[in-house]
């Protein structure tokens, strides 16, 4: 007879071990089977998170475990990127708020929120997989998925190697780039035509890290070559992921073997040279292709895609795990509702196939970007106006850019302005930073802003909170949509009552006595997106004043690098003498 659960995982690398957690902590009741092919642990490539991962391993309780473990605190990265060979950093938090005398293991708040972890993939993953055994999760290790077996659009069982039958209520792919499921049914998938690189990579045994900051603190580095870029990710305190990332075509052309340019590329570095002057690595150089793309579809009668069968961004804002263990997360949440039958079935399975497409190609478009900010790849920067025209703009490249800066796009992962989890004014800094030359603030050059609601359409929304969700507010007008919630939220009230600028800001004020100054720029951010598309109108009246750039508040996160002058960050020997 068939083993039979409420729930199968095809997979269990983060997404599949996310989802399992997730299930088992908010809905004990149900039995949750995770089938692996591997023997964990098992190494795997994709070791630098962002810190929205943080959230999600707190809610499942299994952040204390990743701390234990010992893992780099990833407090930001250090870029040879743009148009430029200085250096410039990307940093999570100032340095100036890390308290350098902590220990380790620490807790889960104050700047530890703010930062994250880069993580040895072989360790990582079995922590989150044993974590879902230990909640309740039936998990099958050496248990590869032979055939799913299918009727229609409906999933009526998976065979094992073994021969045996698993059988469930929903199934879940998160078997990787198998995908398995994906795969079976003949989901199609999207490959945008530009950036099909891909990526080798080795392991070195004591390298120097480029700084140190604070117990366990550091920054990856991503340097760029003329034909791709280098990351430098350590992993634990003696051992380093180092890859390099170029075009496929490049690696075809060079005639080489992988190993040979990758070590070519790594020796000519310098500031990676130099850090791993004394060190050995594993000597075993993989490679895989790293083209983005986006299932066709992602959710069916009984199944979903979560991770990396569901699509892939370039790696170069280190965002993989971060959308898997988001897009996992609202996958549980989904299940857990279609079983509760309390919202619209349809509905509900529409708002994770829509959210999931517009997370990865949200990122997908921003590396597209960043790729086009460097001066090395310039025969990529074109393309960018072609980003642009997917969302309805005819413009060059440098327009291109500059409209992303006043806005584009709505944030799902801050769920405000922004883009792939970066606010419009982190976008208006990386800006600086790649082209040497700062985006204007849409919202400097009037001092009246009326707003524009005819034809507005409000609707509902999910809000994925406490292993349930809940019905916000969207407000839409043609494609374009607006969430009533975080600075959307508060300028809308404020616009209601108030036009002139001198009034937005007074009520603005009032807003931050209360809720605190990051409400302020959320707010602003919100009234840029707001303005360059067409939910308000901008008038100037030379009579009263307009809103300085100096006056919108500043994250000092983007800057040059300045580490011989930070008294916190301690230098490798090779970098510092």
């Amino acid at each position: 007879m068939p083993e039979s659960y409420d729930i199968v995982v095809v997979g269990g690398g983060p997404a599949g071990s996310t989802v399992g957690s997730l299930l088992k902590t908010y809905a004990p009741q149900l039995s949750v089977a995770i089938l692996e092919r591997e023997k964990f642990p098992r190494e795997h490539i994709g070791e630098s998170l962002l810190p929205t991962t943080g959230r999600v391993m707190n809610e499942i309780g299994v952040w204390e475990k990743i701390e234990a473990a010992g893992f780099p605190i990833k407090i930001g990265a250090t870029y040879k990127w743009g148009s430029t060979n200085d250096l410039w950093d990307f940093n999570l938090l100032e340095t100036a708020e890390i308290n350098v005398d902590d220990e380790r293991p620490g807790k889960f708040e104050g700047w530890r929120m703010r930062s994250t972890f880069q993580v040895d993939r072989a360790k990582f993953d079995k922590i989150l997989l044993d974590h879902s055994g230990s909640l309740g999760c039936v998990v099958k290790e050496e248990s590869g998925v032979e055939e799913v077996l299918y009727e229609g659009d409906r999933i009526t069982g998976v065979k094992l190697a073994d021969g045996s039958i698993v059988t469930a209520k929903y199934y879940v792919d998160a078997s990787g780039n198998a995908g398995i499921i994906r795969k079976a049914l003949g989901i199609e998938k999207e490959e945008p035509p530009a950036l099909r690189n891909i990526a080798m990579w080795d392991h070195w045994n004591d390298a120097d890290w480029a700084v140190s900051i604070g117990v366990g603190g550091t920054r990856i580095q991503i340097m760029s070559l003329g034909y791709g870029w280098i990351w430098f990710i350590p992993i634990s305190e003696t051992r380093t992921s180092i890859g390099l990332v170029c075009p496929a075509e490049y690696y075809k052309k060079s005639g080489k073997r992988p190993e040979d340019l990758y070590i070519e590329a790594v020796m000519s570095e310098p500031r990676i040279a130099s850090l791993i002057a004394n060190a050995k690595r594993d000597g075993v150089v993989k490679a895989t292709k790293d083209w983005s793309f986006t299932s066709d579809r992602m959710v069916g009668e009984n199944w979903f895609l979560v991770g990396e069968s569901a699509g892939f961004a370039d790696p170069i804002l280190s965002a993989g795990i971060t959308m898997t263990m988001v897009g996992a997360k609202e996958c549980a949440y989904t299940i857990i509702e279609l079983i509760n039958g309390e919202l619209e079935a349809a509905w509900v399975k529409e708002m994770f196939a829509s959210r999931q497409v517009n997370r990865i190609m949200q990122h997908i478009r921003f590396a597209n970007f960043w790729y086009a900010g460097n001066g090395h790849f310039s025969d990529l920067v074109e393309y960018t106006s072609e980003i642009a025209k997917e969302a309805g703009f005819n413009m060059d490249a440098k327009s291109a850019w500059q409209w992303l800066g006043t806005g584009g796009f709505v944030s799902l992962e801050t769920a405000g302005a922004g883009l792939a989890g970066h606010t419009i004014e982190q976008i208006k800094n990386i800006q600086g930073m790649l082209f040497n030359e700062e985006s204007d603030w849409a919202i400097t050059k009037y001092n009246v802003f009326d707003l524009n609601i005819d034809g507005v359409v409000s609707d509902k929304a999910p809000v994925y909170d406490g292993g349930r969700i809940r019905t916000g507010r969207i407000l839409r007008k043609g494609k374009t949509e607006l969430p009533v919630s975080g600075g959307f939220r508060t300028m809308l009230e404020i616009l209601q009552k108030e036009t002139e600028l001198s009034g937005i800001i007074h009520r603005l004020r009032q807003v931050v006595a209360n809720l605190g100054p990051i409400v302020a720029l959320s707010a602003l951010e919100a009234l840029e997106v707001m303005l360059k598309d067409g939910w308000i109108s901008g008038i100037y009246d030379p009579t009263k004043p307009l809103l300085r750039p100096e006056d919108i508040p500043r994250t000092p996160n983007i800057d040059w690098n300045k580490d011989t002058n930070d008294p916190k960050v301690r230098l490798a020997p090779s970098i510092g003498s």
